[in-house]
């Protein structure tokens, strides 16, 4: 059962095009996505082949907040945090497969649940989403995706549709997504209990001032960061907890770092 990187889902207390605007500016293709109309959501998105980044954000609160949507849950929840980094998806096509595979492991399953965004010009796209949760451990397990087309299919048709397209930049690629561990190895072995995957021996991150376990994806890698002392890693921890806070992306001169909205981009 193999998983892809999909997207990270960056959670905004703003109307999600001003994130876009944002982007566009710092020379990112980004644009307006649509609206989740059984959640109460809306979102704008950032393109880089198939895997991208979401920015996400209540439109309609009395619909968000009655929403059984954990994804929705957590945003609203996490208002209370304030903005940022909340939540990774990971792609999947065998979903059901999964569901199994969770509940045998004992875990808190929702789903999967049907979704789907009605894009400005009015046409629906479709997906499923799996949840998992461990009440006892550390950690938020990302959620599962499977999008009605075949990746194929979806490269097709975003690219048709302009959504996936170069950036001026120059980033081309998600390269990584960095998520704050209190300890990286316990981090790493949740991720095995969870999914199987085996994390990459440590190393230090200097420039984050943190040690390092990493799981590869196709489309983009998760980096598990465990403060080692002062720095964005153990700011991130300190803020929001063990959650995503910081992108790498690939083709840019990888020197630019620019905080948004509670998050870090490096291109």
């Amino acid at each position: 059962m193999e998983l892809a990187f999909d997207h990270l889902v960056h959670f905004l207390r703003r109307p999600p095009v001003e994130a876009a605007e944002r982007l566009q500016k710092e020379g990112f293709h980004a644009l307006a996505g649509g609206r989740h109309e059984a959640w109460g959501t809306c979102n704008s998105l950032s393109y880089f082949g198939l895997a991208y980044v979401e920015f996400l954000a209540v439109e309609y609160p009395e619909v968000a907040e009655r929403s059984d949507n954990p994804l929705v849950r957590q945003l609203v929840q996490d208002a209370a945090v304030g903005e940022g980094m909340g939540q990774i998806a990971l792609r999947t096509r065998d979903i059901e497969r999964w569901a199994e595979h969770f509940h045998e492991r004992g875990m808190k399953v929702t789903g999967p649940l049907p979704g789907s965004r009605k894009r400005e010009d009015g046409t629906v796209i479709r997906w499923q989403m799996l949840f998992a949760e461990t009440p006892e451990e550390r950690g938020r397990v990302p959620f599962l995706i499977q999008w009605e087309q075949s990746d194929d299919e979806r490269r097709d048709d975003l690219t048709r549709r302009g959504v996936i397209a170069p950036h001026p930049n120059g980033a081309h690629a998600l390269k990584c997504v960095c998520l704050a561990a209190e300890d990286a190895d316990e981090a790493a072995e949740r991720w095995r209990r969870w999914f199987g995957l085996e994390a990459a021996a440590a190393f230090v991150d200097e420039g984050l001032n943190a040690r390092c376990r990493t799981l590869a994806f196709s489309g983009g890698a998760v980096v598990l960061c465990q403060p080692l002392g002062e720095g964005l890693a153990r700011d991130a921890l300190l803020a929001r907890g063990e959650r995503p806070f910081f992108v790498r992306f690939a083709g840019g001169s990888g020197e630019i770092r620019h905080e948004l909205y509670g998050g870090w981009y490096v291109w």
